[in-house]
């Protein structure tokens, strides 16, 4: 099962990016860019802990839906036909109100054949099934629906729940691992997730990636102040520079406060070297610093990027990935959090 990885190359003095002229600065570059600038960086200890910040009201939704247009996910909203409206409504009150399941099923079926992009319809046939103990069926119309629509994490987490009941473990723990990910600030997939992970061996480590870092700018003309506990020095310069230096934002072909990925690649693995230098024993003091190790370790630092800091601000942006990045962003999971080893190809 687990099988697919990310593979980055290994931070080295300079790194540049394929097919652009971005490149990731090393500490001692950051450095130069701060003396050479107009402005005047204050880099200080800071010794008050930065607060976790609260996403679990920011959640993202079903019936959303996106396509590859030369590379671009086109993110769109499923709508029903008028010709399946009716068919629809019917099958609705069938199951939900009357509990007629045949009657249901041979509506569900219509309004799929009506149209055949209306992949709840087969999410509530997957459920029928499953009401009639026929895990296989249901396994295999979640998968349908999955197929028309990799990214609505209502599939996935009954393609999870399916397989639990039949108790093949391993795949629901990849399948609602994938629901955490598509909704990734919902509690009660969290849940359910550490449920089914108990039933298959494993335990999932909820640490938080939290940057204890702060960067402003003071009431002096042109200072910047960068406050930051011990060994989050390159994160915070990194950021700071991305943040303030006129210009530089734009010569690594990102507009400034992007957030962009190649923003946090820099920061990250300036704050991985950061960590070489450091006491070993302080590397995993900090659960964020030594699963952001780990990802680097096993060349995973895109979906560190994206799981931890990006769709936590931002779950939505899941809509806006490849399906084989969402793929990969599970193993990391399995890996980061829950201590799973890589398994090859």
């Amino acid at each position: 099962m687990f099988k697919k990885f990310i593979f980055i190359a290994a931070f080295c003095s300079v790194c540049i990016l394929s097919g652009s002229a971005q490149v990731i600065h090393k500490p001692a570059d950051l450095m130069k860019i701060m003396k050479a600038s107009k402005l005047s960086y204050k880099v200080e200890d800071m010794y008050i802990d930065m607060d976790i910040k609260d996403y679990s009201k920011v959640l993202t939704e079903s019936n959303t839906y996106h396509e590859d247009s030369d590379g671009h996910m086109i993110v769109k909203k499923l709508v029903l036909s008028k010709d399946a409206e009716t068919d629809w409504a019917l099958a609705e009150k069938a199951f939900t109100v009357d509990s007629d399941f045949k009657a249901a099923k041979k509506l569900y079926k219509s309004v799929f054949d009506l149209q055949n992009d209306y992949y709840p319809a087969k999410i509530r046939l997957g459920q029928i099934y499953e009401k009639e103990g026929d895990f296989e069926k249901a396994v295999s119309s979640y998968k349908q629906a999955i197929s028309k629509n990799y990214i609505d994490f209502i599939s996935h987490w009954h393609l999870a729940e399916a397989y639990h009941k039949a108790k093949n473990y391993d795949e629901a723990a990849g399948e609602i691992t994938l629901a955490s990910i598509l909704n990734r600030n919902n509690n009660e997939i969290l849940e359910r997730l550490n449920e089914i992970y108990a039933d298959a061996n494993i335990t999932y480590s909820d640490w938080v990636f939290s940057p204890q870092v702060k960067i402003f700018k003071s009431q002096k003309e042109n200072e910047i102040k960068v406050l930051c506990k011990q060994d989050w020095n390159g994160y915070a310069i990194g950021k700071a520079i991305w943040d303030y230096e006129p210009g530089y934002a734009e010569g690594q072909g990102e507009k400034p406060g992007n957030n962009s990925l190649m923003e946090e690649k820099e920061c990250l693995l300036n704050l991985i070297a950061g960590q070489d230098t450091s006491d070993i024993t302080l590397r995993h003091k900090d659960p964020g610093i030594a699963g952001l190790l780990k990802a680097q370790e096993n060349k995973m630092i895109e979906s560190f990027i994206y799981y931890e800091e990006f769709l936590r601000s931002k779950p939505s942006m899941v809509y806006e990935l490849p399906n084989n990045v969402i793929k990969k962003m599970r193993n990391y999971v399995l890996i980061a959090h829950a201590g799973l080893s890589p398994r090859k190809k």
